[in-house]
């Protein structure tokens, strides 16, 4: 039996779109998926040349009501000896981020988010909800759509 095709979770697709939409490859970032020690979790490094200087991001996404650091953690720690610019953190819409340490930039999806504690497509009518716009503490600033430009 032949298969053609990749297997990829169609949520993985909008993940990977989500990121590149942020961090655009246009403007040099490079973006390389890492193996995550959670399956069924992607883990990024993402980089680029500016002004000289080389920049330098771990990325995990996850799809968890309270996220969990552990990917990112992980691949934090894989990367010993490189100068990070900053560590990001792609979760739905509607996520509790509250517990997560200030260093973290959080990244809201625009294609998936949480309505009445389930996870949901919120591209598909039905599942559309507003979602307020949380100010983020001027000492994190840490909540940013992942459709807004990236800024570094």
């Amino acid at each position: 039996m032949i298969v053609m095709g990749v297997a990829t979770d169609i949520m993985q697709t909008f993940a990977a779109k989500e990121i590149r939409t942020h961090f655009r490859e246009c403007e040099g970032w490079e973006c390389r998926q890492e193996p995550s020690p959670v399956p069924g979790a992607m883990t990024f490094v993402l980089s680029r040349e500016s002004r000289g200087k080389k920049q330098i991001i771990p990325l995990a996404v996850s799809y968890e009501l309270a996220p969990t650091l552990f990917p990112l953690e992980h691949l934090v720690g894989t990367m010993k000896g490189k100068r990070l610019t900053g560590k990001c953190l792609l979760v739905p819409k509607g996520a509790d981020v509250t517990a997560l340490p200030g260093d973290i930039r959080v990244l809201f999806m625009d294609s998936f988010g949480f309505v009445d504690e389930r996870l949901v497509w919120l591209t598909k009518k039905k599942n559309v909800k507003q979602y307020p716009q949380t100010e983020a503490p001027v000492a994190t600033g840490a909540a940013t759509s992942a459709s807004a430009p990236h800024m570094a």
